[in-house]
């Protein structure tokens, strides 16, 4: 409320179209149709914030108030000279207004920003309780009001006061019994009542802020406090946090970007909140993500966030979905993914060991690409080798492969080791190491040879019958094992004790596709 009385002015004009020859001639003492009303709570410009309220109303100018006292129809709306800001932080009030017995007796209900007081509001025994008693109105003294030199100045009262003299201002109850008559406080502080049309009643405006408003700490050279119209920054748009939350594991958690209208975004606390538990922050900066340690044993969790600024003021919580904390912690297999390279003659092999902190049962698949070597019980902390026997060796193709190791405990919680390899097997070659013993010199042998010996593939082929010397007089037999043709040996000497026969293959792959392979190689001789 004001300190001082700020404008003299009359409750409302004479109405000359009112049924009602006491409000034709005196004003109309209904606070909701008033033009003190309509005035106050209109940011309007010179001239325009007057609007005929009922259909008698009448605009306050010059021709329809007391002797010509004060009119203000061709003045700016009251909330015309408060900035945005100010109108922003001004609250509307549902107020209760005493009316007269002429409008039925009684109170009503408006909602304004700006408003007169009450009778029972200034503590003085009206027509009617309206509101609730102010603290700071105990007496008469503490009722009376002075003008400001500004009130007196825009005044064309013939009998101004003296600026800060004590004067009467209205309040905004009707008279009860009266059809004209508004009550006011008096310049001795008691309460009176006077025909709505007087424009030598002050006005003492009261209105409801924010407990939130921002108040200088210090007063400015009017010896004020002033308000510090800092708006909070924007609650975060987003808060991401991952739908699998382990127990004795860390958990990233972020969020959006707030925005500030004054520009002055601090930063951001996070909160959390476990089990059934309250809320407790647990980070507070300018960083938009978070690492939080789950504690082993939580059955949830959740979060939420906020923006602050520089002042203080903070943005409304941006909060997550409730997460279940798993308290099950998935096997370790040792190591970590890697490529194993390139193999050309023998398979790769990978040892590791399997472990379970919950001590759980271990169940372990081993799979070459999509088809599983092996599968069995972990004995945990044992050592284990993954292996790709010859012959699975032998029928992988060429190219890239890969090697997994699934290690899953009893309540289904995995981990995967992940291997890579290079099958580069562009050969392969063999000869026998013992020969085959002989009473005498063979002389012939009939030899085949099954396989998958594609187009730009070479094979050959080779026979001896002197296989235990140290250099053996090979015979290329490959057209023969192809066609099952017999062959017949041009060797006739040896230099080792006895005759012996022995087989040598080679196969290249060259530019062959697909599969190239041997599978057996079979025969006899004589």
């Amino acid at each position: 409320m004001t300190n001082q009385i700020i404008k003299l002015l009359c409750f409302d004009a004479m109405e000359p179209a009112n049924g009602n020859s006491d409000r034709r001639n005196y004003g109309n003492n209904r606070y909701i149709y008033s033009n003190l009303r309509q005035w106050l709570n209109s940011d309007a410009a010179a001239g325009q914030w007057y609007t005929a309220q009922h259909s008698a109303d009448q605009a306050p100018d010059s021709s329809h108030v007391w002797n010509g006292y004060n009119p203000y129809n061709t003045i700016a709306g009251f909330l015309n000279g408060f900035t945005a800001n100010e109108r922003a932080a001004l609250l509307s009030t549902t107020i209760t207004v005493g009316k007269s017995s002429t409008d039925g007796g009684g109170t009503e209900t408006c909602v304004d920003k700006i408003f007169p007081l009450s009778c029972t509001e200034v503590n003085l025994s009206g027509d009617h309780v309206c509101g609730s008693k102010l603290a700071i109105f105990s007496d008469n003294s503490s009722r009376i009001a002075t003008v400001t030199a500004s009130c007196v100045a825009n005044s064309n009262y013939g009998s101004n006061p003296s600026a800060n003299q004590a004067w009467y201002y209205w309040l905004r109850d009707a008279y009860a019994g009266s059809a004209f008559s508004a009550r006011y406080v008096g310049d001795d502080g008691t309460l009176s009542g006077y025909g709505a049309y007087n424009g030598r009643h002050g006005l003492r405006p009261a209105c409801n802020l924010s407990s939130d408003l921002l108040v200088s700490d210090t007063t400015d050279s009017d010896g004020c406090y002033t308000i510090v119209y800092n708006q909070p920054p924007t609650a975060p748009g987003t808060i991401t946090v991952p739908s699998e939350v382990i127990g004795g594991e860390n958990l990233s958690i972020s969020w959006g970007q707030s925005t500030d209208p004054d520009g002055n975004l601090a930063g951001y606390k996070l909160e959390r909140k476990v089990d059934d538990g309250t809320w407790a922050q647990i980070y507070s900066g300018s960083s938009r993500s978070y690492t939080d340690s789950i504690t082993y044993g939580w059955t949830s969790v959740q979060y939420r966030v906020k923006a602050y600024d520089t002042a203080g003021a903070e943005s409304a919580y941006t909060t997550s979905a409730v997460r279940t904390v798993t308290n099950n912690r998935p096997p370790v297999i040792s190591g970590s993914d890697t490529d194993l390279g390139s193999f050309t003659a023998t398979p790769p092999s990978y040892e590791y060991t399997v472990t379970d902190a919950d001590g759980h049962q271990v169940t372990v698949v081993e799979k070459l690409d999509t088809t599983t070597l092996r599968t069995y019980t972990a004995t945990l902390g044992d050592t284990n080798e993954l292996e790709i026997t010859a012959d699975q060796w032998l029928k992988l193709l060429n190219g890239d492969h890969t090697l997994t190791i699934t290690a899953t405990d009893a309540k289904n919680e995995s981990t995967v080791r992940t291997l890579s390899f290079d099958k580069a097997m562009h050969s392969v070659e063999f000869e026998q190491t013992v020969a085959m013993a002989a009473d005498d010199m063979p002389t012939k042998a009939l030899v085949n040879i099954q396989g998958s010996f594609p187009t730009g593939s070479t094979l050959q082929v080779w026979i001896c019958n002197n296989g235990n010397d140290a250099e053996p007089t090979w015979e290329d037999i490959t057209t023969k094992a192809l066609t099952s043709q017999k062959h017949f040996f041009t060797n006739q000497t040896k230099t080792a004790a006895s005759w012996g026969v022995k087989i040598k293959v080679k196969l290249l792959r060259g530019s062959a596709e697909g599969d190239c392979y041997i599978q057996s190689v079979g025969g006899n001789f004589a």
